[in-house]
């Protein structure tokens, strides 16, 4: 993040505004973007009314969801306060800059964990909710508005709304998944789950990604599940399902709660791109050793909820020119013949390809949200500006649509707008029910301008 000077009385009432250069997680989007940092509810009222403006969390999502340079970005980090927490009902209150892995450090040495997480511990909760992010089995547990029993929004010119799915139902599954385009995320209710004592993680090697489908659906129930694939051409797909259910018996290790270990929201990135075709042959084959061989271990629940807390070294090896992640939702019955596809532009254009990961999925579509009943599939590439490289994205993109794909708004990058309608059948009757409340434009991002939302 470049170096920030203070603007001193943007506000009549003695708002002081930061200039700063902000970048996305996967260094695709970088603006010069004014950042206010509120550290009262009353100062969310600060900025004129008609002033645009986006909530900004830790600033982990890979698409420029929180920022843009014709908004001011609110920066939440100091409303990251527990509030309440019934440890016999498992209900737990939080401000919505609370980051997500500070929040499960406190709750699982107290019996208690929120059984959806994304994968980076520093996503906040308000982010969480506004993206509708998926866990680690989001065919057993849903995504996670599952979780959210009420939450509060801040609506310039209307002050601070209590919201539930009985009390303003229509604004509250807006807010779900609706990319901070409603207000200001301030605080929500949480439902807890009992958490277990440790992961047992059976791995079940997989020649194809046809068959990792058939594996993933005979485990929907597992604690975790999800697969690692090769990416290379002479061996696309090929993998293993890591496939966790509770282990009782087990005696995990003490839980580590040094906040140092987290993954950074930003990472510096090595001056050159590691992930050349060399280098992910290599990787591949020291993944097949560790991981496609039959078997089982124990694993702490918390390393198997943030299983990228060790990958600094992953991400900074893209280089400045970062990665794009591709990730899309096939129904079932297309799967297959999306998976022959793909395997056949792969071997076509010989892309590189760092990581393939799948899940399953059994929700419903609803909103822009990324759910619905199918196999998700997620690609990184590095060089993504690379002619070849945006060539099989480009190609992707044409292939998962014509297989009926839903695509994930917060992930992928190289979505545009004409894609976006393709894809979401009903996507103009989504937007204009988010529109109205945003009639004026006033929430936008650097993703809404690119999606035209």
């Amino acid at each position: 993040m470049g170096a920030m000077s203070m603007t001193h009385g943007a506000d009549r009432r003695g708002l002081a505004l930061a200039s700063a250069q902000l970048s996305s997680f996967d260094r695709q989007f970088t603006a010069q973007a004014q950042v206010q940092r509120p550290d009262r509810y009353r100062l969310l009222d600060a900025l004129p009314l008609d002033t645009p403006r986006i909530a900004r969390g830790s600033g982990v999502s890979y698409v420029a969801a929180s920022f843009g340079s014709e908004a001011v970005s609110q920066d939440m980090g100091s409303f990251d306060r527990l509030l309440a927490f019934d440890i016999r009902t498992g209900l737990v209150c939080v401000e919505a800059g609370m980051a997500i892995g500070d929040l499960q450090r406190f709750l699982l040495p107290r019996g208690w964990y929120l059984p959806i997480a994304p994968g980076h511990p520093r996503a906040t909760i308000g982010g969480c909710i506004a993206a509708d992010v998926h866990g680690k089995n989001p065919a057993r547990d849903g995504t996670f508005r599952a979780l959210v029993e009420e939450l509060q929004l801040h609506v310039p010119g209307h002050g601070l709304l209590s919201l539930d799915a009985h009390h303003d139902a229509d604004l509250f599954a807006a807010t779900c998944g609706g990319l901070g385009l409603t207000g200001t995320i301030t605080r929500a209710t949480l439902r807890l789950r009992r958490p277990p004592g440790a992961i047992a993680l059976r791995r079940v090697p997989v020649a194809n990604l046809a068959e990792a489908a058939r594996v993933l659906r005979e485990a929907a129930n597992a604690q975790v599940l999800y697969g690692w694939h090769d990416g290379q051409s002479a061996r696309f797909g090929s993998g293993v399902i890591h496939l966790g259910l509770a282990d009782e018996e087990a005696t995990p290790p003490a839980l580590d709660t040094s906040p140092a270990r987290d993954l950074p929201a930003s990472i510096a990135p090595l001056p050159f791109t590691v992930w050349n075709a060399r280098a992910i042959a290599l990787a591949n084959s020291w993944l097949r050793r560790r991981w496609c061989a039959p078997g089982m271990s124990v694993a702490p629940l918390a390393s198997a909820l943030f299983p990228l807390n060790d990958a600094r070294w992953y991400f900074a090896g893209f280089g400045s020119a970062g990665l794009v992640e591709l990730q899309w939702l096939v129904p079932h019955p297309r799967f297959e013949a999306f998976a022959a596809a793909l395997g056949e532009c792969v071997a076509r254009e010989q892309p590189r390809i760092a990581l393939v990961s799948s899940k399953l999925f059994d929700g419903h579509a609803h909103g822009l949200a990324f759910d619905g009943k199918g196999i998700a599939l997620a690609l990184h590439l590095p060089s993504p500006a690379a002619p070849r490289q945006r060539a099989f994205c480009e190609q992707f993109t044409q292939i998962a649509l014509a297989h009926e794909g839903r695509p994930n708004l917060i992930k992928d990058a190289t979505l545009d707008a004409d894609s976006v309608r393709r894809a979401i059948a009903d996507f103009e009757v989504r937007r204009l029910a988010l529109a109205r409340y945003n009639a004026d434009g006033r929430f936008r991002s650097e993703l809404t301008r690119r999606l035209a939302l």
